[in-house]
């Protein structure tokens, strides 16, 4: 099975599905999309994806989208250790957890979330940033009390292995970097973006290790 992934270096739905390979040890090909890649956004979105969204994964041709349905498919094809907990409660509140942050959080930051803001209702940067911190922050506080309800404390999310709520919560907290936004009110979450970022899968798919990132000083 030849597997091709159309990414781009700071993409976080590509970052996820990144992750996941390397911690099921899936060798597949880095296709960066844009202006540093091997592939233009024109192209991509011809060719690829015409919802012009990232990442796709191509399997031996066949294409599919959304870093969700791509986790899945993974999980359900490559042995090696689950992206799920075993237990099914603690499965279930990963997937919430992760979902938090796929339908609830990620959409707000998102190019052209923030140009349609500027360009349809005037918004200027600072206007913009407020909006952004208001509801990043209503995020992550829901992120935090849902790791402070845990009745057993994990190494990780919800289990003592990384899992999927792993899976997006590492992405998410490097756009508060890009983003400048403090989230040193939240230790739990603190606590487990070190210690994933410390695991090679993780640090393997972060954007300044991608072909196409752009060098020093980029973020």
């Amino acid at each position: 099975m030849h597997l091709k992934l159309y990414s781009r270096y700071r993409n976080s739905a590509g970052q996820r599905v990144r992750t996941a390979l390397n911690l099921k040890g899936v060798d597949y090909t880095y296709v960066g999309v844009g202006s540093n890649g091997t592939i233009s956004q024109e192209d991509y979105n011809r060719d690829v994806n015409p919802q012009g969204l990232i990442p796709t994964l191509s399997v031996d041709g066949e294409l599919v989208t959304q870093s969700t349905a791509l986790i899945e498919f993974i999980e359900e094809t490559f042995d090696g250790s689950s992206l799920f907990p075993d237990d099914p409660l603690m499965r279930a509140r990963s997937r919430a957890f992760a979902q938090v942050i796929a339908c609830e959080m990620h959409p707000i930051n998102v190019g052209r979330v923030k140009a349609h803001l500027v360009a349809e209702h005037g918004q200027n940067d600072a206007d913009w940033e407020r909006w952004y911190d208001h509801w990043a922050h209503h995020g992550y506080e829901t992120l935090e009390k849902q790791l402070e309800a845990r009745t057993t404390k994990t190494a990780f999310a919800f289990d003592d292995k990384p899992t999927v709520a792993d899976l997006y919560l590492i992405p998410q907290l490097y756009n508060a970097r890009v983003f400048n936004t403090d989230v040193s009110a939240y230790p739990l979450l603190n606590e487990i973006d070190e210690r994933c970022r410390a695991l090679e899968a993780f640090d393997k798919a972060m954007p300044k290790n991608q072909p196409d990132f752009p060098g020093e000083g980029a973020i």
